[in-house]
């Protein structure tokens, strides 16, 4: 099955609180709890009902200012302390670059992610990555955060580093704490360039 994951055994727990969590929230849809339990093996999860699965496309307009670029996104709430100053945009023109969601299916740590998503050939979002995914597809960060692991900037003695969230009441732009335990929910987009054909 396309874009199928197979899950070890040790990560049943993770997942269990994932649909957990998605049954609480009311946002576990039936045919997600279908693929689940239809299965022959109930560790292959696919992606369903997402706007983006597998690796995907993001374009980035490097010549926007940060301002230009979370307006773009039109979300409900941000943290006032993602400033260019703190957040600079990197690179120059429009860029093109493939992307993809790294999701662990257990709490994480950010450097353990950051070393994963290295070792399979992937560097982590930067805050530009972020904010073009969430102008591109706006109800992405509805149904999970979606941390940028590659932006990590110093607020109030914090590290913190961009985080897209949001449910039924807005989407918002958060900087949570780099030193996240990060809950099994939580997506890391990470990106590459774009392979030659």
């Amino acid at each position: 099955m396309a874009n199928a994951v197979i899950l070890p055994g040790e990560r049943l727990a993770g997942l269990s609180a994932d649909l957990f969590h998605k049954l609480q929230a009311g946002s576990l849809t039936l045919d997600e709890l279908a693929l689940f339990t239809q299965r022959k093996n109930p560790f292959e999860i696919a992606a369903v009902n997402s706007d983006v699965s597998g690796v995907f496309r993001l374009t980035v307009d490097c010549g926007k200012s940060l301002e230009q670029m979370i307006a773009a996104g039109h979300y409900d709430w941000k943290n006032s302390d993602i400033t260019p100053k703190r957040f600079p945009i990197k690179g120059n023109g429009v860029v093109e670059c493939e992307a993809r969601y790294f999701h662990f299916n257990r709490n994480i740590f950010s450097e353990k992610a950051i070393e994963a998503m290295k070792e399979a050939g992937w560097e982590s979002a930067q805050i530009e990555h972020v904010l073009s995914l969430g102008a591109t597809f706006p109800e992405e960060q509805r149904k999970f955060p979606i941390i940028g692991l590659g932006s990590v900037a110093l607020v109030g003695g914090d590290r913190r580093v961009p985080c897209l969230s949001g449910d039924g009441s807005g989407r918002g732009l958060r900087l949570p704490w780099f030193g996240n335990d990060w809950s099994a929910r939580c997506r890391f987009l990470a990106v590459r360039k774009v392979s030659a054909a």
